[in-house]
């Protein structure tokens, strides 16, 4: 099989070393939807900052060719042309991050509740009393509740450690699949932001997720909920949440803003009631190991005729 990717040059000898592949090229980042149509694998991602517009994105002549497979090296779908889909097979990357992406969530909310970046001594600080520590004791997750907007691999691996951590979980998703998890309970939207101490989201980006988390929503929570985003930023409406932190109402962890990356000076950055990071809970030192796997074991699925992992198409 030949195969055609948009990353590193040096990838194209990792690609050509996999059982199967005849040989692998490299696709430069500025041709990179120029893609042919005469390979059997496509090795794709998302552009980068502007590069992540990817609307009016020119068809190539004669797609999707001979092209057999698709792989999405993220588990989001958007950011990339609707004509990429029609390729006879596509799957994503769904489940490769879950892990990193659950441990920075679970990081944020205990961050948040033992007032971490407030309780750390900085150079000339002084030790506090005995009764300033005594009268704001640090928070807990045990017994708080847990509210996680969709439900998919990276919200279900979140929903396990905080079982260890003895919480509440509840959440919300767009299917009416039961949940798979016996400790998470499902309820209505209404329901899931009103009992939220902490409200992960982890909902794809789509119609019925752009600005949900908008000025209705966001005054059902508690005054002092603490919002986790690990899904895209556009799902929360900015000016709602401005709005919400103008009046001393909630708390943010943020990874993933609306634009991205922020503009130097934007009022988010430095807030008191937020803390943004730069789109980096995916980040660890097996996720391009475990992302490369799950090519690899689609190839091999794909010439034995069994199902894709995080099939989207075929």
């Amino acid at each position: 099989m030949r195969v055609v990717h948009q990353f590193a040059p040096p990838m194209s000898a990792m690609l050509a070393s996999l059982p199967g592949v005849t040989s692998a090229e490299h696709i430069p980042l500025d041709r990179r939807w120029q893609l042919p149509t005469d390979a059997d694998v496509l090795f794709v991602l998302h552009g980068e900052h502007d590069d992540r517009n990817v609307a009016g994105t020119p068809r190539p002549a004669g797609w999707p060719g001979s092209v057999k497979l698709v792989q999405i090296a993220s588990a989001g779908l958007d950011d990339y042309p609707e004509w990429l889909f029609e390729a006879p097979a596509v799957a994503c990357s769904s489940g490769t991050t879950a892990v990193p992406i659950a441990e920075y969530a679970l990081a944020a909310m205990l961050s948040h509740a033992k007032r971490l970046p407030e309780i750390t001594l900085g150079p000339g600080a002084s030790w506090p009393t005995r009764d300033m520590l005594m009268d704001r004791p640090l928070g807990t997750l045990q017994g708080r509740t847990l509210a996680l907007l969709g439900l998919g691999q990276i919200a279900q691996q979140i929903a396990r450690y905080a079982a260890a951590f003895g919480m509440t979980i509840i959440a919300t998703r767009a299917s009416a699949t039961p949940s798979p998890d016996p400790n998470v309970t499902l309820v209505p939207l209404m329901e899931l932001v009103g009992r939220a101490d902490h409200l992960v989201i982890a909902a794809p980006i789509g119609d019925s997720t752009r600005g949900l988390l908008g000025a209705e929503l966001l005054g059902r929570m508690k005054a002092d909920a603490h919002i986790v985003n690990i899904a895209r930023g556009a799902i929360i409406d900015e000016a709602a949440l401005k709005a919400e932190f103008d009046k001393e109402r909630l708390w943010a962890s943020l990874d993933v803003t609306d634009p991205e990356p922020l503009p130097d000076g934007h009022w988010l950055i430095g807030h008191p009631r937020a803390r943004v990071t730069p789109h980096l809970s995916w980040s660890s030192p097996d996720t391009s190991r475990r992302v490369f796997e799950r090519l690899a074991t689609n190839i091999a699925r794909l010439k034995a005729g069994e199902p894709l992992l995080g099939a989207v198409k075929g």
